[in-house]
């Protein structure tokens, strides 16, 4: 079955054909081993510790705890199993090893298609959680329910490993469809932030005016700008990271995939996963609650492994 397998999608004339590789310097492919090592070890770390600390807090709205666990889940199984593959891929060409090399290409270019479109759409969801957060107000709680969340979360995961999936059966369309998801991901939550932007004055003239009239108002602005301000900054980090592999994608298909457009869409992909790298050093950054467990996680672990050694 693997020796068919091989056959179908390792030809000399694929893409993923092993002498096409070697044309490039064994140094940078050593440099991209050492990054990806350290930064698969600091992304489990990190996010380990970020998804035990978000079952603890208690200032997050359930939905978008469910939102920001799922995405550091993400960034933890990039950690776990696409940097080390990641790995792998490079190690091959490096130990000149290329009867495994398009094997391990393979699995590992599926394997990131799938955790980095989940990535974007959970980036995705989140921006329009909080436009709908934002122009629904009060009736946000009673409409978007955990239970929702979840559903909406699966069938993501489930659209991922479909469109990953279809890589085998056209290619080109593979591409087309990943460039148009991308391109529509990229445009949804720049407009979502704008929209609330714009709103965000409006609102506070009306609440300024029900208070003069003696209205209450339950909608708590100052605390909804803080929770704004915070994903801001998660989906903007997400967008820098992702946008050198947007362009890429946009090469392939303006261009063809060769060996120039397939080296830069490989090697754009070590933007994204600083994303995944850094991102718990930025939840623990614009989250308070987050910062405070987390910090707490660790000096109980540190207690622990002080107290076993000595």
């Amino acid at each position: 079955m693997m020796e068919t397998f091989v056959r179908s999608f390792c030809s000399s004339n694929s893409t993923h054909y092993y002498p096409a590789a070697q044309r490039f310097p064994k140094t940078v492919y050593i440099s991209a081993c050492v990054f990806s090592v350290i930064c698969s070890i600091s992304s489990t770390l990190g996010n380990t510790m970020i998804v035990l600390a978000l079952r603890k807090c208690q200032s997050l709205h359930s939905p978008s705890k469910a939102l920001l666990c799922s995405l550091a889940l993400t960034d933890l199984f990039v950690g776990l199993i696409v940097l080390p593959l990641f790995t792998a891929y490079y190690l091959m060409i490096i130990l000149e090893i290329p009867r495994y090399y398009c094997v391990i290409a393979i699995i590992y270019g599926r394997t990131t298609s799938i955790f980095g479109g989940v990535s974007l759409e959970i980036i995705t969801t989140i921006a329009i959680d909080r436009y709908l957060a934002f122009h629904l107000r009060l009736r946000y709680r009673e409409l978007v329910k955990l239970s929702r969340v979840v559903c909406i979360l699966v069938i993501e995961w489930i659209l991922a490993v479909i469109w990953s999936g279809t890589w085998f059966w056209d290619r080109r369309i593979n591409l087309l469809s990943g460039a148009t998801g991308l391109f529509m991901c990229f445009l949804i939550i720049p407009l979502c932030y704008l929209s609330i932007c714009r709103g965000f004055r409006r609102h506070a003239a009306q609440i300024h005016q029900q208070a003069c009239f003696g209205r209450s108002n339950d909608f708590n602005l100052v605390q909804y700008k803080k929770t704004i301000n915070n994903m801001l900054w998660i989906c903007g980090f997400f967008l820098l990271c992702y946008m050198p592999y947007l362009s890429s994608l946009f090469a392939i298909f303006a261009r063809g995939l060769n060996n120039s457009t397939r080296f830069a869409l490989h090697f754009s992909a070590i933007a994204t996963y600083v994303n995944s790298c850094l991102n718990p050093i930025l939840y623990c950054w614009k989250i308070k609650e987050l910062k405070e467990k987390v910090t707490a996680d660790l000096s109980k672990l540190f207690n622990f492994l002080s107290s076993t050694t000595g």
